[in-house]
This record gives C-alpha cells, structure tokens and sequence, in this order.
C-alpha cells in the first residue's frame, strides 16, 4: 500500500522537473552503480536536472512510483513527466541518440564517460517530506 499523499507530492515533483532522476545517493555521491551510470549520462549530454535520494524512503517511494509508473526498481528517469527507465535504457537511449531527442538537446560526440570518475557538481538533491 502507498500513501496517498507521498504519491501527491512525488507527483508535483515530476510535473515541476522537466529533467528528474530518482536514484540512490545524490549525483554527486551515488550509492549504486546504476545510478552512477544514469548520472554519468546525464553529465555527458550536459542537461539540467533534479535528483532525489531514495535512500531515505526507498520501501514508501517504491511502492508511490510502482503505482505512478509501474516501475520498482531506481534508478528513474523522468523527462516531461514520463518515465523513460532505468539505467540499461537510459544508456540505450544515449547511445542511440534518443535521450538527446528527448532532452530537446544535441547529442555529444563523445561516449559516456566510463569508471569511477565523480560527475561535477549539478542541481542540489531535492528532499520529499
């Protein structure tokens, strides 16, 4: 069962995000590998975007996002209020071109960066409450 009101609000955030990435950790520190490759990504096209640390509340926003999405698992990326995936799609996406299409941005020559390499500092993690 998910809280109706956790639902609420996780909901505005992915309305008020454009760009909004739910994942362990924070992009300037995460806590999975999966999350790491969907910044790394993120970095490489160079977009603006949220990030929220499921950390936290990882059991109450799966069940929230399950229910928004259909999607357990994080990391999440949401572009214009659609979940487009995790981390393997994410990646597919970019190497295909179609992440840039949907970003509304020029896809990078360069490949994702590979390796623990920490991305740069980008928006501050966002807290739901």
């Amino acid at each position: 069962m998910f809280d109706p009101q956790l639902k609420e609000k996780v909901e505005e955030l992915i309305a008020a995000n454009p760009v909004l990435l739910f994942m362990k950790g924070t992009p300037e520190m995460p806590r999975c590998g999966f999350s790491m490759r969907v910044v790394q990504v993120l970095e490489t096209i160079d977009v603006e975007y949220g990030a929220i640390d499921v950390l936290p509340a990882l059991q109450p926003l799966r069940a929230v996002t399950s229910e928004i999405s259909d999607w357990q698992t994080f990391p999440q990326l949401y572009v214009n209020g659609e979940l487009l995936g995790g981390a393997d799609i994410v990646e597919e996406m970019f190497e295909s071109g179609e992440l840039a299409e949907a970003l509304g941005v020029e896809q990078p020559a360069v490949a994702a960066p590979q390796g623990g390499q920490a991305p740069p500092p980008q928006s501050p993690p966002l807290q739901i409450e």
